[in-house]
């Protein structure tokens, strides 16, 4: 009697690995005008991503843009885009992979060597790592008994888009923007129709210069959203975005008879989606044959899936901290490059948000000159989610603070997309050998007794006999059995 087990194949794309990597990228400026540094603000954004066997090689551009005064104290600013490239290493990777790659921009210093002034940034990256994974399992055969089970199992599918946007809006009358910033934060995601649909906010800082050579700051919320084609936005799947600020133009224009200027903000944005689908299959969760001996190999998989994303609002007050604060009197002027750094963790209560906010604070001194200051406002506070894990991006707005002594009050909204996952688990068989054949036993009857607790299958297993026939002959026997009860076994004798 021979065996022939029968396979089919499922194949769909899983995340493969997380790498990390972090690049150094400087740039030179001229330094024969530029006084005293006050500001310098670093950006990056990935421009491709190869996979190659072993790593992943990704390129960007950075862009530098420094507030400084000059020799007759008079605040400009400077600019200059720099292309660099590095790779991150994983074993896992194989060129048949692909990978969204984002950047964070995580530390920035300069020197002065000569004439020339050096900026330096350290880019961290993050690699996500995807790639084509098949299952081949058992779902029956010749001469094959299967116990049948239904799974779940999770697969995520990554679509890339972007759009452009404008937003017209009236301040005071301004100078000259010498420097601005942009974050981006999702607040509703919808996958129908073969399309996806993102909603989010941009917060958007300027810093301007007044005619009378002060520093003033504006903030605004700016509204957006996307549509990205898809074809697998249909159906059971849930899905999130990760939306980067790809680029970004700030022209104010005056009006003379009003008194004030109008600025008028042009953006790229650039959208990683996630999707994640829960797709079923029938396959064998066990296996053996009547007539011979054999061996299951069983492969266990696991895979994360998104399971909702939630928009929150939270509201941080606190002391802060400044940067080399030396003792020396000063007045806060304007806050900065607001930015935020989040990590979510599970505790007794439930999840918990913590991080620091931070920005850059322009101050003065007693003789009237300027310094940047570092500010940091740690936070932590509970989220009202529910589930095994979760990621969150966020934004800063309205951030404000006060000195009182020697302490520095500070409060700010942050405004936060949580991402909650759960981890999925399925096995499967994924080879069939067939052993030594059975003895053929003569008898028309075998009687056997049972053990404690014994379902169906594992009773039909251990005496090679279809669940089936068992049942048929033994109609009185209620599963799970009680130890000692006797099973009857009838054969065909030929």
């Amino acid at each position: 009697m021979s065996i022939k087990p029968q396979f089919e194949t499922y194949r769909y794309t899983g995340e493969v690995a997380k790498l990390r990597s972090q690049s150094m990228v400087e740039c030179r400026l001229s330094g024969s005008e530029i006084g005293s540094i006050l500001v310098v603000k670093a950006t990056a954004s990935p421009t491709e991503s190869v996979c190659a066997d072993g790593e992943v090689r990704y390129k960007g551009k950075a862009f530098f843009c420094i507030v400084y005064e000059d020799g007759d104290g008079k605040v400009c600013r400077a600019e200059r885009g720099v292309e660099f490239y590095h790779k991150a290493e994983g074993s896992e990777v194989t060129s048949a992979c692909f990978a969204k790659t984002a950047f964070d921009v995580v530390n920035v210093t300069h020197r002065r060597e000569g004439s020339g002034l050096f900026i330096t940034a350290v880019v961290d990256a993050v690699a996500d790592v995807y790639g084509g994974k098949q299952m081949e399992y058992l779902v029956g055969g010749e001469n094959v008994v299967c116990k049948p089970q239904e799974i779940t199992l999770c697969k995520t599918v990554c679509v890339t888009g972007e759009t452009e946007g404008e937003d017209e809006f009236e301040t005071d009358y301004v100078g000259d923007v010498v420097l601005h910033s942009e974050n981006a934060v999702v607040t509703r995601m919808r996958a129908s129709g073969g399309q996806l649909d993102i909603e989010g906010e941009i917060a958007l800082g300027i810093c301007a210069l007044k005619a009378d050579n002060g520093v003033c700051f504006y903030e605004r919320l700016v509204p957006f959203m996307m549509q990205i084609p898809c074809e697998e936005a249909f159906g059971r799947v849930s899905t999130c975005a990760r939306v980067t600020v790809k680029s970004a133009t700030i022209t104010a224009g005056v009006d003379e008879d009003k008194g004030k200027s109008k600025m008028v903000f042009a953006y790229t944005l650039s959208a990683d989606c996630y999707l994640s689908r829960l797709d079923e299959l029938s396959l064998a969760q066990d296996a053996f044959s009547v007539g011979h001996e054999t061996q299951v190999q069983r492969v266990k998989e696991t895979g994360r899936y998104l399971t909702n994303i939630q928009t929150h609002t939270h509201r941080v007050v606190g002391l802060a901290t400044l940067s080399s604060d030396d003792g020396e009197d000063y007045v806060l002027e304007t806050a900065t490059l607001s930015r935020t750094e989040i990590a979510c963790k599970r505790s007794e209560n439930g999840m918990e948000a913590e991080g620091v906010i931070t920005a850059e604070i322009l101050v003065k001194n007693a003789d009237g000159g300027r310094r940047t200051r570092t500010l940091s406002l740690p936070f932590a506070f509970p989220i009202p989610v529910e589930g095994e894990s979760a990621e969150a991006d966020g934004i800063v707005v309205g951030l404000t603070a006060k000195r009182k002594g020697d302490e520095i009050e500070a409060e700010a909204t942050l405004k936060l997309c949580v991402r909650l996952y759960e981890e999925r688990t399925w096995e499967y068989i994924r080879a069939y050998d067939e052993g030594e054949e059975r003895p053929v036993c003569d008898a028309a009857v075998s009687v056997f007794m049972t053990r404690e607790g014994e379902s169906l299958w594992e009773v039909a297993k251990r005496l090679s006999v279809k669940p089936e026939d068992l049942q048929s002959a033994n109609p009185d026997l209620q599963f799970p059995v009680v130890a000692g009860q006797r099973i009857f076994v009838y054969r065909q004798i030929k």
